[in-house]
């Protein structure tokens, strides 16, 4: 913006420095042509009197020059810069070093023709001068333009970047300061009072999420409390069968999966940093982790799921829980969505979860593209309307944990699903 202003106020001040020159640069030739038919059209009158009443005799003198060629004389007589004229005539000639205005006429009575030349060499050196320093002049104003262009184009833009500043400087919180308002300008004022009841909304809302967050955490929390404890209570009298045990082995493996994601959603919620939980993991340990519960809480899904792994060592430092929560939703919305075999391959830092479906609607498929997600966290009301909510925390888990996630494909062939990891150790 500083750049952009000074550009305007510099073309300004240069196209009103040429305007000048030019102005200076006509009245210097508008000079030159008053001398021409003004004033020696002048001596041509008081010339042609004095032919008239035969008192004329040429005149010859540094600056100027009169002769007159009556009818039927040679023109040899004349100097060589009055011959060959067409009458009448009125021109600048130059002649080596000297410079003349010639001006020619033809007489009547008597007959003949009269030629004046006046020198201006010394008007036209004094022309030079005057345009070399029209030139000087116009650069050094160019130079003070281009000074004063960037002096109060920044003096101009520095309210602006002290606003910009502040706005940069806020950090969204439960708790944020208020940005100045004593500008000079009202529209600054009235920009930064906007800014700050945005603020106060801002606080209100968060305010409002968190005092949710915590009801649901205790909503949510209560009840998994119970049934975790009622599980111990049966095991305790183990009087179950063996048939009825895995029945409540699947149920407490559910139910800590539940308590699983109803902590990371309950994190998830609050915006809350994980580096404190992060620990390095090998991948395919927890990949195989996820896919064996799915295998066991569900019995249908069982040995549809291919892992293929060119890097069986390969370890990353994250958050175990939610690469979990992700794995656990991409491999169950592939399951759900075919009949087929669902392949899992790990090569290198990518993770590519492939299914044999019916794909994923057009705009379903573009939101959970990195690329088309990068510019804003927030998603719309109907982003996901025709998605799965599954979906959405695999594209929110993604984004805190700093992955890219990549819809490689997704048509009648099937969807694949591409995870680039980056936080290798």
């Amino acid at each position: 913006m500083t750049q952009r202003l000074a550009r305007t106020l510099f073309f300004l001040i240069a196209a009103s420095t040429a305007t000048s020159m030019i102005i200076v640069e006509v009245f210097v030739h508008d000079v030159e042509d008053t001398i021409l038919d003004l004033e020696l059209k002048e001596e041509a009158e008081y010339f042609t009197e004095q032919i008239r009443e035969g008192r004329f005799q040429p005149i010859k003198t540094a600056q100027l020059e009169a002769i007159f060629l009556p009818e039927g004389e040679a023109e040899a007589l004349l100097p060589e810069y009055f011959r060959s004229r067409h009458l009448p005539f009125s021109q600048e000639v130059e002649i080596g070093q000297t410079t003349l205005l010639i001006l020619g006429e033809q007489l009547e009575f008597p007959d003949g023709k009269l030629f004046l030349a006046q020198d201006i060499t010394i008007m036209e050196s004094r022309e030079t001068l005057v345009q070399l320093a029209l030139a000087g002049v116009a650069g050094f104003m160019f130079l003070i333009g281009s000074i004063v262009a960037h002096t109060a184009a920044r003096y101009l833009v520095r309210p602006f970047k002290k606003l910009t500043r502040e706005v940069l400087n806020t950090t969204p919180g439960s708790s944020m300061l208020q940005i100045t308002t004593d500008y000079r300008d009202q529209e600054f004022c009235n920009i930064a009072q906007a800014f700050n009841r945005f603020l106060s909304e801002l606080e209100d809302h968060i305010e409002r999420e968190k005092s949710f967050v915590k009801l649901a955490s205790h909503e949510l929390r209560t009840p998994l409390a119970v049934i975790g404890g009622a599980l111990n209570v049966l095991e305790q009298r183990q009087s179950l069968s063996s048939a009825d045990q895995k029945t409540l082995t699947r149920i407490r493996r559910a139910m800590q999966t539940m308590r699983d994601d109803t902590e990371v959603l309950l994190e998830l919620a609050r915006r809350e940093a994980f580096e404190s939980e992060a620990r390095t993991i090998v991948l395919q340990e927890l990949v195989q982790n996820t896919i064996d519960d799915l295998e066991h809480g569900y019995l249908d899904q069982a040995g549809r799921i291919t892992v293929y792994n060119n890097s069986p060592g390969f370890k990353v430092t994250t958050h175990p829980i939610l690469v979990g929560m992700l794995m656990r939703n991409l491999l169950q919305n592939a399951l759900r969505h075919t009949r087929a075999e669902v392949e899992v391959r790990m090569i290198g830092n990518r993770i590519s979860v492939r299914d044999f479906g019916s794909g994923l609607p057009i705009k379903v498929a573009e939101h959970l593209n990195s690329g088309a997600a990068s510019s804003s966290n927030n998603f719309k009301a109907g982003d996901f309307s025709n998605a799965t909510f599954g979906l959405l925390i695999v594209r929110l888990v993604c984004e805190r944990l700093g992955l890219d996630l990549e819809v490689t494909r997704s048509g009648n062939e099937g969807t694949e699903f591409l995870i680039h990891v980056h936080n290798l150790t």
